[in-house]
């Protein structure tokens, strides 16, 4: 969408493009506009009457009452043509899937595969997992392309951890700071892996706060107690303040020590050792979609053995990759 951006007569005639436009392309231009890549949004709950709608509104115009599914992909091909269009790109495509209605999901797959085969265009569908479903459908199934699945860096395998601590060290590089963060050595790395579960929109959101607070306080590096307070800052819990009678006394330092080891406890750029794994764990089983217990019992040898309990998520469907 960058690099092919919307083009109208007004944002050729004021230099406002990412190229030269031939005299053809102007030509067209006095008609309407050139739109090669059409974005449109899904949204929550998406029928087939609200794709239609927010696909026309994307090219600028309205559906009518009497128009059939037919009509209204003669008219989105139509401007397609009229606009050079060549990809349609669906965000939240996740919306397409209803968990108590397939026949609401079956119809939006079945106007995509007709858009599709009628319009010719390219057609690019980003949304949560989720989204995979609609592969189950064989009027779709035969006409998709492998879905890429963009997954978390794994810390577990050896590949995913050095491609994990190379962002890292390529955050670090961008940061240009005085002195070394070593966001690549082992601990501080698994640390900022905890905390951010290895997706890499999240680490740049860590590193741009962190970076902010380090130019505010003129601080030379990203220490892990800097990062300690970005982490809290986005994990805050605010429960309900505990109700006491009017002559109560509180035991202040007791409780000021209690609530510093409680967030020292739940902070993975504070925690100990043990506490840091124990952290990751849960994030694995959240990640992973799993509900159970962990059950610790002694082995003869008087260590601890964990047993875990839990559901697995379903498999992906054999038409992804990651």
């Amino acid at each position: 969408m960058r690099d092919y951006p919307d083009l109208t007569l007004e944002s050729v005639s004021s230099g406002n493009t990412s190229g030269t436009v031939d005299a053809a392309r102007v030509k067209t231009l006095r008609d309407g506009d050139i739109r090669r890549i059409v974005y449109v949004e899904a949204a929550k709950k998406t029928t087939q009457r609200a794709l239609v709608a927010a696909l026309l509104g994307a090219f600028g115009y309205k559906a009518r009452e009497k128009w059939n599914a037919n009509d209204i992909i003669d008219k989105i091909e139509f401007y397609a043509d009229q606009m050079g269009t060549e990809m349609l790109f669906i965000d939240e495509g996740h919306h397409f899937v209803h968990e108590k209605d397939d026949e609401a999901t079956e119809d939006v797959s079945e106007f995509i595969k007709s858009l599709l085969n009628r319009t010719k265009r390219q057609i690019v569908i980003a949304g949560l997992p989720e989204l995979l479903k609609i592969t189950h459908y064989e009027q779709l199934r035969r006409r998709l392309q492998p879905a890429m699945v963009l997954r978390p860096y794994n810390w577990t395998t050896k590949q995913g951890r050095i491609v994990f601590r190379s962002i890292l060290g390529t955050v670090e590089r961008m940061l240009d700071l005085p002195e070394p963060s070593d966001l690549v050595r082992h601990n501080v790395a698994r640390r900022w892996y905890v905390a951010t579960g290895g997706e890499i929109g999240i680490i740049w959101k860590y590193a741009s706060e962190a970076l902010s607070l380090a130019k505010e306080h003129n601080l030379p590096s990203l220490s892990l107690e800097l990062m300690a307070d970005v982490h809290s800052s986005w994990n805050r819990t605010y429960d309900q303040d505990e109700i006491l009678d009017f002559d109560t006394i509180l035991d202040e330092d007791e409780a000021a020590k209690k609530a510093t080891e409680a967030s020292r406890d739940s902070n993975p750029f504070l925690c100990d050792e043990a506490r840091l794994k124990e952290l990751w764990i849960e994030s694995r089983l959240a990640a992973d979609g799993l509900s159970g217990v962990t059950v610790m019992n002694a082995s003869k040898d008087g260590s601890r053995q964990t047993k875990l309990k839990a559901k697995g998520r379903q498999p992906f469907t054999p038409f992804t990759r990651s």
